[in-house]
């Protein structure tokens, strides 16, 4: 797929001030009902940071960086004193979330960067008494996570593609790896109530203190990591990154990391999300403190493989022993 850098118009003008907001409210903080949410995207994106080399930190932040101008991720940069290892390592885990802000931009826009598809693949299965069951020739997007993730390792892989192609595609991958790490992104159980699946269990209503089981998840690491009174954002967000990688260091799963394989991580999430209907889950009720332990202890493990897994992926496409 191409993007072009099109003149931009004063409504486009608009929507990069707002992208420009946005990002800012995400920097300090703000949650959001998207993929994980931002505060996970960004904890994976830190997590994968600290595991690459300099070379390909810079070289990822130079391509970043040239995005086309009506896309809005190259303005996420900070211009700013502050040393420029710090603003790298900021515009890193804010691009993360770039393709979740973007959908804010104006929709009737012809150069507009939202696919909503690009962020899940929908496996569809029904509970049973004997247990889960796969439900195959359910209709699927051609064009989703898996299918994504892989065409754009192709895309960034080829330099002679267009820069500003392999900058969005890059952004896409940062946030990509994250989403199919979410395990609702990759399920849709079918029920008499919904014979169409529960999409993502966004259909799957609790309590009024948490809305859907899609969002109930997206939150898990803002409940585990509470952020601290007048905690700045860059310190909260470290604070949960270390907390999870301490919790699943890398060397404890590096042997089961399946480097590359998008379509296994997919079929983990499957896994969990086929695990996360037990009995003590009720409709239109919040969920139990059971109920919420697992979700903490499976959110923390996806968001840590996440991380080891973009970092893996990115030090294959941009480190010093990358073909070139």
């Amino acid at each position: 797929m191409r993007w072009g850098t099109p003149e931009l118009s004063p409504r486009r003008r608009i929507s990069l001030t707002t992208l420009a907001v946005l990002s800012v409210g995400i920097l300090l903080g703000g949650n959001s009902a998207l993929a994980w949410n931002d505060t996970g995207h960004q904890i994976i994106a830190l997590i994968a940071w600290d595991n690459l080399s300099d070379h390909a930190r810079i070289t990822i932040v130079d391509l970043l960086r040239q995005a086309p101008a009506d896309a809005g991720l190259a303005s996420m940069f900070a211009q700013d004193n502050r040393p420029l290892p710090v603003r790298r390592r900021e515009f890193f885990r804010r691009a993360s979330t770039w393709p979740d802000l973007v959908r804010f931009l104006e929709p009737a826009d012809p150069h507009a960067y939202q696919r909503p598809a690009w962020h899940y693949r929908n496996f569809f299965w029904r509970q049973e008494p004997r247990g889960p069951v796969d439900v195959p020739n359910m209709p699927v997007n051609s064009e989703n996570v898996i299918e994504r993730l892989d065409h754009f390792k192709t895309l960034l892989t080829d330099t002679g593609n267009p820069v500003a192609d392999r900058a969005v595609g890059l952004a896409w991958v940062l946030h990509l790896v994250g989403d199919v790490h979410q395990p609702f992104h990759c399920s849709a159980r079918v029920t008499p109530q919904e014979p169409d699946g529960d999409f993502g269990g966004n259909l799957f209503r609790l309590g009024p203190r948490t809305f859907n089981l899609h969002s109930y998840w997206d939150r898990t690491l803002d409940r585990a990591v509470q952020r601290r009174e007048n905690e700045p954002a860059s310190a909260y967000l470290a604070r949960a990154a270390a907390l999870v990688v301490a919790r699943h260091p890398r060397i404890l799963l590096a042997a089961d990391l399946k480097p590359g394989k998008v379509e296994d991580w997919a079929l983990e999430s499957l896994a969990e999300a086929k695990a996360a209907y037990p009995p003590m889950l009720r409709r239109g009720q919040d969920p139990p403190g059971a109920y919420a332990q697992m979700a903490v202890r499976v959110a923390m493990e996806r968001v840590a493989r996440a991380g080891y897994r973009l970092a893996a992926l990115l030090e294959e496409t941009y480190g010093p022993m990358a073909r070139r």
